[in-house]
């Protein structure tokens, strides 16, 4: 076998340029991208750690084969409990690094080949089921709005609702992102660097005008801050979501049957099949 295959140097180095050169330099990918491939190296390297016996700083390629991808995939999913669409997203991620790999180093061709033909598992989508205006408008109010962590949950919720926002692009608001001079609206940082702007409606300006007395006027600021004056995380935001949804279940019970997530609440807008010159006036939320 060749010796490059067994030199832990030239594996650390190889992952060390895909960061740099691959991602940094030639396609200049984003943060959260930087973030989610390291994030998948970190738990793939704790698990061949686990499994192998051997510390990261000792890993050959050699040592990274199907039987490891396919192991940690399984331990995503069994152990971890990922869904199929983050097992899948990892992959992406560990594929991604397969091709690099079989560019920079020619005598690694054969196990970038085996890992590339893994495929991708198919998955069930589930059909998503609606909300009444009455049972959105109970969500929205279910914050207690007598409290600080009501107040911004209230926000939150209202946000998520009226942008239709990934909890990444709403965690990432700064107040120097609202607009309200004109034609209210937010600016929205998505994925890949995409940038979107979003009409708000009258009773959301209204909202946030309010929270913004309680909170912070600093330009730089997070508009939907954790305790610490921090932008909230996804762990939070979804826990914020479910204590919300447990209070709103005395007035609806039928929701306690639901799985209402930051995601899912991105498909109950009533204006993903409108023209964006509808979105004046809003009398259905009056």
């Amino acid at each position: 076998m060749s010796s490059v295959l067994e030199d832990p140097a030239e594996f650390a180095a190889l992952i060390q340029r895909f960061f740099v050169e691959r991602l940094m330099q030639q396609k200049n990918v984003s943060p959260r991208t930087i973030e989610a491939y390291r994030d998948m190296f970190r738990l793939l390297l704790s698990y061949a750690e686990q499994h192998l016996h051997k510390p990261p700083a000792r890993l050959s390629l050699k040592d990274f084969d199907t039987k490891l991808v396919l192991g940690f995939l399984d331990h995503l999913e069994a152990v971890r409990h990922n869904c199929i669409r983050s097992r899948n997203a990892r992959l992406a991620a560990v594929h991604s690094f397969c091709r690099y790999m079989a560019l920079k180093c020619p005598p690694a061709l054969y196990l970038a080949q085996q890992i590339l033909a893994i495929p991708v598992k198919r998955y069930e989508k589930p059909m998503l089921s609606f909300m009444s205006r009455d049972e959105v408008r109970g969500l929205l109010a279910a914050p207690d709005p007598h409290t600080w962590f009501g107040q911004r949950d209230r926000v939150l919720l209202q946000m998520l609702y009226n942008t239709g926002a990934r909890v990444s692009e709403i965690v990432g608001i700064r107040i120097a992102d609202l607009n309200f001079d004109g034609a209210p609206c937010v600016r929205l940082h998505g994925k890949g660097r995409k940038q979107r702007t979003v009409p708000l409606w009258t009773e959301t300006v209204a909202m946030i005008r309010r929270w913004l007395q309680q909170w912070c006027s600093s330009a730089d600021a997070p508009l939907i801050p954790n305790r610490h004056g921090r932008p909230m995380t996804r762990a939070n935001v979804a826990e914020r979501i479910a204590l919300a949804v447990a209070s709103a279940t005395k007035q609806f019970p039928q929701l306690r049957d639901r799985r209402i997530t930051p995601h899912s609440l991105r498909h109950y807008l009533p204006f993903l099949t409108m023209s964006c010159t509808a979105l004046t006036g809003w009398p259905w939320l009056a």
